[in-house]
């Protein structure tokens, strides 16, 4: 599919007649795939991304569960009003031009949607031509075949804006994500049917029943339906608890942001900081005396360590040799007491003997007069002892050093921060809120154990109900239609369940890949699970670890979203162009230039990006230059409060020649 031109007629800020075109032109040699929309916030970027999705959806662009008369508000609020009109204008139109594939043949469709508002209601007309042929179809059928031609679920993941990106970077439940998946895969149209089973077998189980069978059927079926509508507004009650409590919440941030802001970046009372100072001049003190006793005990013998190594060395040799000296006398005594008792042969013997056994010795005197016990003391002490107590006053040192920087900062500090009594009604206020936000909390849990409860009654009727139905079609003789339903129902349940498993492993495969792309961590993220019950994503690293989504920064967070939509593209095989309002919001600069250099140019065949010139600026700008089809620059007229295009974007134009 190629979005050709949009057409938008006294549509929202554009007065009058605008053509606007889209398709991607070819420059030297080859086809340019991205169309770029320069404007400033509420010039009327979105109301492109919004008319794009008006002409094809009508009413559902705006929301599934959009009511008619919240529909026609909407539109009258689309209607161009004009300061400078005498009548005001009552009417509007959008028209989208595209060329999209069909039976291996490329078709051109004109969609044309407009609306006139009578003051009591807002007609709307719908309008399909295909291949310069009006299609005789009424409104509905033509809806439908819009519908069938580019599914709205799957249009979610081609036109998009930042605030879809911020909903799948922000969910840690894996609904936002489920729901895209669900609307991918058809799986909405799939549940829709096997509700719609339920309710056919409900009916005729109900239409052939006893009168005592189908007044029972009847009860637990209100009482379902209680339980239902009990649970309707439970869940609203919770969510408008839980919004409340989250207000009480930013309240109490932006409060204790105040105090912070007041009371220096610390935020701290005078006496907290006076504790804190008196702290760390007490510890302070006692590193000292910790540093004195180091000092004072064997650590100065570290300074002469090599000296001593030296000595200690010089005395093991003389204690050697005194050694020897020592054994030597021993065994000329014995000698000499023995020699009387032997013979002459005996005493050669024995002169031999001795002389083979004498140590060497020498006549020079020790060095030192030392045992070999104080000798191994002090060889103890070089070895084990100074290095530990080296090891020790550095350590000491080094707290030193830290303390004395923390008592200079705590020092400053205690200058900046207020007295107590400036902060006290502060305080008092912080502590109501975090006390209403602790009820708020109370209220939310006694909310979620009353919906606990009420679904499991619910479970309770629903099987009681089912169990009836059961028992009485065992009963009659026209169950089998009922059958052929109930199959039906479990056939596509394990559809459901095998097309979520197909799916959710190409998924991951597709998201890891971009992921990667994207962002500038190559081993940030090696591996995905997708559970392909609820959908929820389980990111790994190279070492097998779950990665939370919570130690992601706000960057890799939106990073992380657009890798996902862009595998959801990839995943359900369409080629459809892609539109993204406010791509770049809340990436630093790394991940814009990834952006810009690794998703939009690759991104579709066909991609339009509406844009703020703090999103693509000049660097960013010039960095598309070579996959640019063509540029505008969006301008509102605060005096005609109108907006206008002109072409070419907010820096000097490059060169254009189209062939």
């Amino acid at each position: 599919m190629i979005l050709q031109r949009l057409t938008l007629c006294d549509f929202r800020a554009y007065r009058g007649l605008h053509h606007i075109e889209l398709a991607p032109r070819t420059r030297e040699g080859r086809r340019r795939p991205i169309v770029l929309f320069g404007g400033l916030n509420g010039s009327g970027k979105t109301t492109i991304l919004m008319a794009i999705r008006l002409a094809l959806y009508g009413r559902h662009a705006t929301g599934i569960d959009k009511s008619i008369a919240d529909y026609a508000e909407y539109i009258r609020g689309c209607i161009h009003s004009s300061p400078t009109s005498v009548v005001p204008l009552n009417s509007t139109f959008v028209e989208l031009e595209f060329v999209h594939g069909k039976l291996g043949r490329s078709t051109q469709y004109v969609v044309k949607r407009s609306w006139h508002d009578t003051g009591s209601k807002v007609r709307e007309h719908l309008d399909i031509t295909e291949d310069g042929t009006s299609t005789p179809l009424n409104s509905e059928a033509s809806q439908g075949f819009l519908n069938e031609l580019i599914p709205i679920g799957i249009s979610e993941l081609f036109f998009f804006d930042g605030e879809k990106i911020a909903e799948l970077a922000d969910d840690d439940s894996g609904r936002a994500l489920g729901e895209a998946i669900h609307r991918l895969l058809g799986l909405d149209l799939v549940e829709r049917l096997r509700v719609d089973l339920r309710t056919y077998m409900l009916r005729q189980e109900k239409k052939n029943a006893s009168e005592l069978t189908a007044a029972k059927i009847e009860s637990l079926q209100r009482e379902f339906e209680g339980v239902k509508d009990d649970i309707r507004l439970r869940k609203a009650s919770l969510l408008e608890a839980e919004a409340s409590r989250d207000s009480l919440v930013a309240e109490r941030d932006r409060r204790e942001l105040q105090l912070t802001e007041r009371s220096g970046v610390w935020g701290a009372s005078r006496i907290v900081q006076r504790e804190r100072l008196d702290g760390l001049t007490a510890e302070l003190k006692r590193n000292e005396r910790e540093l004195r006793d180091e000092i004072g005990g064997s650590y100065p013998l570290w300074l002469v360590i090599e000296e001593l190594s030296t000595a200690l060395n010089e005395v093991k040799e003389s204690l050697s040799l005194l050694t020897n000296a020592e054994a030597n006398s021993r065994l000329n005594d014995f000698a000499s007491r023995l020699r009387p008792l032997l013979n002459q042969k005996g005493k050669a013997a024995l002169d031999k003997t001795l002389c083979e056994s004498t140590c060497p010795t020498t006549d020079s005197q020790p060095i030192i007069e030392m045992s070999q016990l104080t000798w191994s003391r002090m060889l103890q002490t070089v070895q084990q002892e100074l290095p530990k107590s080296r090891v020790r006053t550095q350590r000491i040192a080094e707290h030193l050093y830290i303390l004395i920087d923390e008592l200079d900062t705590a020092t400053l500090r205690f200058h900046q921060a207020p007295d107590e009594e400036a902060l006290t009604s502060q305080v008092n206020e912080l502590a109501e809120l975090n006390e209403k936000i602790g009820e708020s909390n109370a209220e939310i849990r006694v909310l979620q154990r009353e919906l606990h409860t009420l679904y499991s009654h619910s479970l309770r009727t629903a099987r009681a109900l089912r169990n009836k139905h059961l028992e009485m079609s065992e009963q009659q003789d026209w169950e089998r239609p009922l059958v052929y339903a109930a199959n039906t129902r479990q056939l596509l349940k394990d559809f459901q369940t095998e097309n979520s498993e197909r799916k959710a492993t190409q998924l991951e495969s597709e998201f890891v890949g971009g992921f990667k792309r994207l962002a500038h961590k190559d081993d940030l993220i090696v591996s995905a699970r997708i559970d392909p019950r609820n959908f929820t994503v389980t990111m790994l690293d190279a070492a097998g670890e779950e990665i939370h989504k919570a130690r992601l920064s706000a960057g890799e967070k939106q990073i992380y979203a657009i890798a996902m939509l862009e595998a959801l593209a990839r995943t359900s095989g369409r080629r459809l162009p892609i539109v993204i309002d406010t791509p770049l919001g809340r990436l630093d600069s790394f991940h814009r230039e990834n952006l810009v250099a690794e998703y939009f140019p690759r991104a579709s065949h066909q991609v339009v990006l509406l844009s703020t010139d703090t999103e693509v600026g000049e660097a960013f700008y010039r960095k598309l230059a070579p996959h640019l089809s063509h540029d505008y620059e969006i301008q509102f007229d605060e005096r005609q409060k109108a907006t206008k295009l002109r072409n070419g974007y907010f820096y000097p134009r490059f060169d254009r020649k189209a062939s």
